[in-house]
């Protein structure tokens, strides 16, 4: 790593390690004319800071990377900001990659990417996934939607040989990494935002995604377990000066809906009970539901404690929780804003819409958002649910009852018209049928994807018309529904005095107007009545908080600190229910593209970045729809303690485990013990070790219904009691046993190893159609050294017994379960 810093990132460097496009020219092409600056120095006794910058003399344009070199590991990070210092707006910025470098490999062996399916809420969450790469293949990989972890994790480990370079890209949005194999022996790799494509305002700036590479030697294992040491030291929060310490949660979101129906008392009722059933708590966790709303949970943006359901707020409950040694965690989702809610209300001018740039004609006499017409005033395409309007394009929807909807032109004086244009589905499934009108006959009937007719439907001719007289260009229900029948038109008419008039370019003015007309076998123009009502277009549903808004930005800041300080809350837990991705791309004009989602990151991690300094002893949960947003800029300010939507079931979660604690030391799930258990529900469980260990991690939270007394709680507390033993290792060298499999047939294992303590746990798991034993080779241990191992939760025929390091690890050891399904869990110790 050395080397590859003198050669990128030392002031004689000639390769840096990013790239950009600006003003056409590529960033390599320009750099040799700009102003350039180097800086390095020491900030503690194992990292350097290193400061370059480039500046354009001719338009201000500034280019900072800040990078820090690792002297304990052979790691480099950096991040490019680019910055407008001039005073008008700059030239295009595109194609701005935060990495765009190569890999050369020794020997023959060739490039194997190792990389993660991230968290989509299914039983493959985290499996991990190897891709060879072979001259001339090329690899893409990027986040879906805007979350980063969507689709898959961005964490990459290129293993060449006995070596390889561990590459991560940290940014909590849109990314993309393409791995692009050359003929010979080497690996190409960009890396960066999806899209940016824009202009800078004067004073304006821009990040790129934060990257570390960490180039590591032996197997790629081994590789991963720098890693995981390189995030314990500097790539995890660390609140009060700490590391997280394993920790045991409960909620009662199963019994009520998250919190939905809790109240204050159902609160205290359950922290007594777990008191009672002798299951020790560190957090009590409230989840979704606790604020003002009429429609459910999802229904976010009203962010006030329910003063029905908690006439006092938290602070009974904290209080109480904190008297019997627990803290609370609580559940906040301030980015998705739902109709309805205060600041849908109060503040729709913080709100990212993504068809906000969309103008809609409608009739206030029918009430309802189609019939309609519809204007994109921006430059960019918009999209919504498999429709796309074009920029600067005119449409239009029949009404749900079958209303027709009319765009109008009315002659000016007496002559003849030609008129001309096309009828365009612009729904991936219109279907409907098309006209074009005067004086209630038919000039143009046409058929949008029915009865063999393509998608569009072209029209041209020409009618004689009186001052007054009017064409009507319609669209109806086609095929009996309006569901599916959003209908681009481009019109244009031309007079007598040779002008053409475009429906499109003079929308709103040049004898254009637009209106509806009853439902009917035919159209009745006769009937037509004016659309009296504009408004801006809306997805009927969740809008966006713009987080680069510095007002929004300031009033969630303060208003998320008051609710914590007032409320006693121990614990930020911060969910996101939505893909942004099309509300941040529907707001950038085309010379833009990629602003609205860089800001709206940069306000994100300024957000819990004040948080933390506010309450430097709190540690803050990400959640977003389980996983999807466990990037590495997110999990240096938090951890995820629900690492998936997809719950409970036993061997979905003992892939988890497996494929993601290769990259993060620290993550939670919960537990009902019980394999089948429903994510939703109270009621009697029974309780099955299976269960519990296939969804055992460094954060385990309980949704078991204490309320029920039949349930085994002996039984519990054992359990509870031998995963406390298991969790100090769980920040050990982590090492899988098995391949990774979900079949029923087969086994899965891994091991936790403190090397320099000369102790560790393994565990193994029988699937339910399983042979009853397997042999696993243990790793990382002293070859010379003597090792006892015992069993945590139950005794086996090992207990107690001794082995060498060289044995476990070159013969290994049978493990026998006798149960199908069933689990085994052992410790071992040096000496």
């Amino acid at each position: 790593m050395d080397a590859w810093i003198r050669q990128h990132l030392d002031p004689v460097g000639r390769e840096l390690p990013f790239s950009f496009t600006y003003g056409g020219r590529s960033s390599a092409e320009v750099f040799p004319g700009w102003t350039a600056k180097s800086e390095r120095r020491r900030l503690d006794t194992h990292r350097d800071r290193i400061t370059l910058t480039r500046t354009d003399p001719a338009t201000g344009l500034q280019v900072r990377c800040e990078a820090i070199a690792y002297r304990d590991f052979a790691a480099v990070e950096w991040t490019v900001y680019v910055k407008n210092t001039g005073s008008v707006d700059s030239p295009i910025v595109e194609n701005l990659q935060a990495l765009d470098g190569a890999l050369e490999r020794d020997g023959a062996q060739e490039f194997l990417l190792h990389h993660n399916v991230g968290s989509p809420a299914s039983r493959s969450d985290y499996m991990p996934l190897e891709t060879t790469l072979g001259p001339g293949q090329v690899k893409r990989i990027s986040a879906a939607g805007g979350r980063p972890t969507n689709s898959d994790l961005s964490y990459f480990n290129v293993a060449w040989g006995g070596a390889g370079t561990i590459v991560v890209v940290g940014w909590p949005g849109q990314w993309a990494a393409t791995f692009t194999r050359d003929s010979a022996r080497g690996l190409h790799i960009v890396a960066g935002q999806e899209l940016t494509h824009f202009k800078l305002h004067p004073g304006e700036e821009v990040r790129t995604p934060l990257m570390v590479l960490l180039d590591w030697t032996g197997d790629w294992i081994d590789g991963q377990n720098d890693w995981r040491r390189w995030m314990m030291a500097y790539g995890m929060p660390r609140p009060g000066g700490k590391l997280p310490p394993p920790m045991t949660l409960a909620s009662s979101s199963r019994a009520y809906g998250e919190m939905v129906g809790a109240d204050e008392a159902s609160q205290i009722m359950h922290l007594d009970l777990y008191r009672k059933r002798g299951i020790k708590l560190n957090y009590w966790w409230m989840d979704a539901g606790w604020y003002v709303q009429q429609q459910g949970w999802p229904q976010v943006g009203t962010w006030e404690v329910d003063p029905k359901r908690f006439p006092h707020g938290f602070k009974p409950i904290s209080d109480y929780a904190h008297k019997l040694g627990m803290k609370i965690l609580v559940w906040f989702e301030p980015e998705r804003v739902a109709p309805g809610t205060w600041l849908a209300d109060n503040h729709p001018e913080w709100l990212l819409n993504p068809l906000g740039k969309l103008e809609a004609r409608r009739s206030r006499k029918l009430g309802t958002p189609e019939p309609c017409v519809t204007y994109n005033t921006g430059d960019a395409d918009l999209s919504w649910n498999g429709i796309t309007w074009r920029g600067h394009s005119l449409a239009f929807h029949p009404g749900s009852h079958g209303e027709y909807s009319v765009v109008r032109y009315t002659a000016p004086a007496a002559g003849e018209y030609r008129f001309s244009g096309t009828f365009r589905g612009i729904d991936e499934k219109t279907t409907t049928d098309v006209h074009v009108l005067h004086g209630g006959k038919a000039l143009f009937d046409g058929l949008i994807n029915l009865q063999g007719h393509g998608r569009e439907a072209p029209f041209a001719s020409s009618v004689h018309l009186e001052a007054g007289d009017t064409l009507d260009f319609v669209v109806g229900y086609g095929n009996g529904t309006y569901f599916y029948d959003s209908t681009g038109i481009d019109a244009r008419v031309t007079g007598p005095d040779g002008v053409t008039h475009d429906a499109a370019a003079e929308y709103g003015r040049g004898g254009w107007t637009y209106g509806w007309l009853p439902p009917g076998e035919h159209p009745d123009t006769a009937a037509f009545a004016r659309y009296d009502q504009t408004v801006p277009g809306s997805a009927n549903g969740n809008q966006l908080l713009d987080l680069g808004n510095p007002q929004a930005w300031r009033w969630l800041v303060e208003h998320t600190d008051k609710l914590l300080v007032d409320n006693g809350i121990d614990l930020y837990r911060q969910d996101f229910n939505m893909d942004p991705l099309e509300f941040w791309r529907a707001h950038d004009d085309a010379d833009r593209q990629g602003i609205t989602e860089n800001k709206h990151v940069v306000g994100y991690l300024a957000f819990w970045d004040e948080l933390r300094r506010c309450h430097p002893n709190m540690l803050i949960d990400s959640c977003a729809s389980g996983g999807r947003r466990n990037d590495l800029e997110t999990m240096r300010r938090a951890v995820p303690l629900w690492r998936s939507d997809y719950a409970y079931e036993p061997i979905g979660h003992q892939g988890m485990t497996y494929g993601l604690s290769l990259w993060l030391p620290y993550h939670g799930t919960g537990t009902v013990a019980t394999v089948d258990a429903p994510y939703y529900g109270g009621g009697f469980t029974p309780v099955q070790p299976y269960a519990f260990w296939s969804n055992a991690a460094p954060s385990l939270g309980s949704g078991i219904d204490v309320r029920v007394d039949t349930i085994d709680y002996p039984a519990l507390q054992k359990l509870y009691a031998a995963w406390r033993e298991l969790s100090e290792f769980y920040y050990g060298d982590f090492y899988p046993l098995t391949p990774y499999s979900q079949a029923d047939q087969q086994w899965m294992g891994w091991q936790f190893n403190r090397p320099e303590r000369g102790d560790g746990a393994f565990m193994a798991f029988r699937h339910a159609k399983a042979g009853e034993s397997v042999r696993v080779k243990l790793r990382g241990l002293d070859p010379a050294a003597s090792y006892r191992i015992d069993s945590i939760d139950a005794a086996d025929s090992y207990a107690g017994r001794r082995f060498t390091g060289r044995e476990l690890m070159e013969e290994g050891v049978e493990v026998l379960i006798s149960t199908q399904p069933g689990a085994a869990v052992y410790r071992y110790r040096r000496g």
